[in-house]
């Protein structure tokens, strides 16, 4: 295995932000706890969470990850919960929407670069220990988000007709079906490694069988999977709860942001409310906007003392919002860093206010590794075709251009044509008006004639020559498509499972996991083993 690395300000499907804040975190130092460019760096934060968290919060969590998942726990990931038992002992943290069968790809990407974190900042010092955590967005309701997922050219989706927190969901008679269609993929390979994965996943509750699954898949690197989305978790999360209900501070907190943001010429990715709260129930996530007597939620209202006093009995029915739910995380978690993507960062980015108005440590924050995986297939394309990597990063059509101009570039070459049809167009027009000049019009409106039949006759060759390329033309498109598919990012598109055909993933974590590198800001290019 190989890799090579492209700056993300080179590639079109990067935003500008997303460069910016992958290759130096020290313009947007006003917004975030420190630049995080440094594994050093984590080593100043543990002494920060150390004095700010608390034993009590730390003992919940372990016994809530324990009951969740201690029966699938492999020794690794055993040997991580012990640890976080100590209280030198911190997460480094990602998280993500439960979407279907663990895809896109860069959800390994998430998952592995934390992994790789927790591994350097242990190997650094000794002081301190860090375990790798993926933390279900359980509460998310946004069903696309979860529901679709593209293998081998097919896109499976779970048709399911289930509202509200998508963790809640059941396992239905749609995805009973589309779970079907994804284990058929593999029915010839019956001992592969994720049809022994699929086997014994728990087959009622959706955030349940998500957790096993992604516990499951990432028990080599020692990853607990926390379900957040429970009553003792929330219980620690009451104080948040009570001063947004009473206070609302959050939103003046982000629109100051939002201000000093815009002033530095960048765009707020999410937009606050009055309060940043849902009401959580079997029939979905309900809005409570604070109104003059309280709060109303669909319609029915609650004074300040009923909903005070919900909060203090059941916590569980309350969800942050995406303003908060980062605030819920750090509340729980002993946590150092928060990795993402860079949408995930231009939010975070947003939200030091809201920490500070409710008394939680901001954590450090990083952009997750983005990849491009070539295969031994894309590689032996590229070699017929006799174009290096970086060639591919253009649009398709202009590929295909380049491509016929560098072979057939005397045969599809019009300008000497061009050159003589505009010497014969002027050469009419002179003679038609020394003749008569009645006749100019007429001569202009013949030359126009023959200019479309000249472009017909140049469409006509590079269709010729495009007949002639055929085979290398294909091959073109078949290397995009693998690289950026519909236009977009590989990783953002394509399942996993795509570059594990066989249903054997470990060998594929396992260079993933090698090609990682924490603090590179750029799109790492990893040349798979054949």
């Amino acid at each position: 295995m190989s890799t090579q690395t492209i700056l993300r300000k080179d590639l079109r499907q990067f935003s500008a932000f997303s460069a910016a804040f992958g290759e130096d975190q020290t313009p947007f130092s006003a917004f975030i706890q420190t630049p995080f460019q440094s594994i050093e760096t984590l080593s100043g934060q543990a002494a920060l969470k150390k004095a700010g968290y608390s034993a009590e919060s730390r003992a919940q969590l372990v016994e809530t990850i324990r009951s969740q998942t201690g029966k699938s726990l492999s020794e690794k990931q055993t040997a991580n919960l012990e640890l976080l038992e100590n209280e030198h002992t911190f997460t480094i943290t990602t998280g993500h929407q439960l979407t279907l069968f663990g895809g896109p790809m860069f959800l390994l990407y998430k998952v592995l670069h934390v992994v790789k974190m927790a591994q350097q900042f242990n190997e650094s010092q000794n002081q301190f220990k860090a375990v790798p955590l993926f933390w279900m967005a359980s509460e998310d309701h946004d069903v696309d988000e979860i529901r679709s997922t593209t293998l081998f050219n097919r896109t499976l989706t779970w048709e399911t007709e289930q509202k509200g927190a998508v963790g809640r969901f059941s396992i239905d008679k749609e995805y009973a079906e589309v779970l079907s269609t994804f284990r058929e993929f593999f029915a010839s390979k019956e001992q592969c490694e994720l049809l022994k994965l699929m086997a014994d996943l728990p087959v009622k509750d959706y955030a349940k069988h998500y957790q096993y699954f992604m516990t499951e898949l990432f028990s080599a690197y020692g990853v607990l999977v926390l379900q957040p989305d429970t009553p003792e978790l929330k219980h620690l999360f009451v104080p948040v709860i009570k001063r947004e209900l009473e206070f609302q501070p959050a939103f003046p907190a982000v629109e100051e942001t939002n201000r000093q943001l815009a002033a530095a010429g960048l765009k707020p990715q999410a937009m606050a409310r009055g309060c940043n709260l849902f009401l959580l129930d079997e029939l979905g996530r309900h809005r409570i906007d604070p109104s003059q007597n309280g709060f109303t939620v669909d319609g029915v209202v609650y004074t300040k003392e009923q909903m005070l006093k919900l909060a203090e009995e059941s916590p569980e029915q309350f969800s942050p919002n995406v303003i908060l739910r980062p605030v819920y995380q750090e509340t729980i978690l002993p946590n150092l860093a928060y990795i993402g993507g860079g949408g995930e960062m231009a939010y975070w980015i947003q939200l030091k206010g809201v920490f500070e108005a409710h008394h939680t440590i901001f954590p450090l924050i990083q952009q997750r590794n983005s990849l491009m995986l070539v295969d031994g297939g894309t590689t032996k394309r590229m070699e017929k075709i006799g174009w290096e990597l970086n060639r591919f990063f253009h649009p398709k059509e202009e590929l295909r251009k380049v491509f016929l101009q560098e072979n057939d570039e005397a045969q599809l070459s019009m300008t000497q044509l061009r050159d003589d049809f505009q010497t014969l167009r002027l050469s009419m027009i002179s003679k038609a008006k020394a003749i008569d000049v009645s006749l100019e019009s007429f001569a202009e409106a013949e030359t126009v004639r023959m200019s479309k039949q000249l472009e017909s006759f140049e469409q006509r060759l590079v269709k010729q020559v495009k007949q002639q390329h055929d085979q290398s033309l294909k091959a073109i498109d078949a290397v995009y498509d693998r690289l950026f598919p519909e236009n977009e990012l590989q990783e953002r598109y394509f399942h996993w499972l795509n570059f594990a055909p066989n249903g054997d993933y470990s060998p594929l974590l396992e260079q993933i996991y090698e090609a990682i590198d924490p603090f590179e800001g750029g799109l790492i290019v990893v040349d798979l083993k054949n």
